[in-house]
């Protein structure tokens, strides 16, 4: 049976993803809470490269996160490798003795993995990436484990349509916008470009003054509209 504080947490990650945070922002905090539902060291989402046939790591949590996060891996290299070619989730609970562990990428980042959860990432069908817990702090990895991380990596998937959205229809937004200032100035060949100028030189300001993101996001629409 799941425990009653098992539950509590799983529902908190529920309430993290359908939160209305912006959507890259609900996966990191999604994931960065994971290992405490499992109760484990650290948990990390690969994202699929269909291009290169690579995983990579988009969010890695615990001491070496940053490091691993240089590292890629091959479809079908690794524990993780292997759950992306196959779609199938994996439990290991003892590194040493599974052929599939991939040691190179705990020698590059330091990270010391004795046991792994994994599963697929899968929308409509479609492999996104991977979803893993590493090194659960007390026993082994179980079904139910196997059970929850399969329900959080559907809404993880779900999470990663939202951010794609939401990404496409901001970039369609600024083009509407841009494109009606373009418009506008072409009727005075006096203001012709000036639109365009004003948006790269208030850009170039804002990372110079260090501004994040968000920021320099309605920096560049304020240059537009201005």
């Amino acid at each position: 049976m799941i425990d009653y504080e098992r539950i509590m947490r799983f529902l908190k990650v529920s309430s993290i993803i359908n939160s209305a945070l912006e959507p890259d922002e609900v996966i990191r905090r999604t994931i960065e809470y994971t290992p405490e539902v499992f109760d484990s060291e650290a948990a990390s989402l690969l994202l699929l490269d269909s291009e290169a046939n690579e995983l990579y790591f988009n969010v890695a949590t615990g001491e070496k996160g940053e490091k691993v996060k240089e590292i890629r891996l091959k479809v079908g290299q690794g524990v993780a490798g292997w759950v992306a070619e196959h779609r199938e989730p994996l439990i290991v609970n003892d590194t040493s003795k599974d052929e599939r562990f991939f040691k190179k990428a705990d020698e590059k980042s330091g990270f010391i993995t004795k046991n792994i959860l994994c599963v697929p990432v899968l929308l409509k069908e479609e492999l996104t990436g991977v979803l893993e817990v590493l090194n659960k702090k007390t026993g082994d990895y179980t079904e139910e484990d196997l059970t929850l991380l399969k329900a959080m990596a559907d809404q993880v998937a779900v999470a990663l349509e939202n951010a794609r959205l939401y990404k496409e229809l901001k970039e369609t937004f600024y083009s509407t916008v841009e494109t009606l200032a373009e418009m506008i100035e072409l009727r005075d060949p006096y203001t012709g470009g000036h639109t365009q100028r004003v948006k790269e030189y208030s850009l170039i300001i804002g990372r110079r003054l260090g501004l994040d993101k968000d920021t320099l996001e309605r920096l560049q629409l304020a240059a537009v509209l201005h």
